[in-house]
């Protein structure tokens, strides 16, 4: 499986997709009381459990925007939820130099 493929069947898996805007809908009520570092932690497990020929590593979690990075074959990855409009999207960026 070559590098994009990889990339895109994390970002299509409905269970990353799921869990990523359960997380993401928990943070904005409970973000100010709990750890964002547990956040990036169950995003990563879910991305593992349900992706793992994918072979990703955790890198890290951000807040703002709500996204959790990680590596596949050297790359890091940046999935991210963005609100546009009255819609809440999930994106992924390729970070080059991380």
């Amino acid at each position: 499986m070559k590098l994009i493929e990889k990339a895109k069947s994390v970002i299509t898996n409905k269970n990353v997709q799921n869990a990523f805007f359960n997380l993401y809908d928990r943070w904005e009520d409970e973000g100010r009381y709990e750890d964002i570092n547990d956040y990036g932690k169950a995003l990563f497990g879910v991305i593992s459990k349900n992706c793992p020929n994918v072979g990703a590593t955790y890198v890290g979690v951000t807040k703002k925007p709500f996204g959790v990075k990680y590596k596949i074959d050297g790359m890091t990855f940046y999935i991210f939820a963005k609100v546009e409009g009255e819609y809440l999207t999930l994106n992924c960026r390729a970070l080059e130099g991380e």
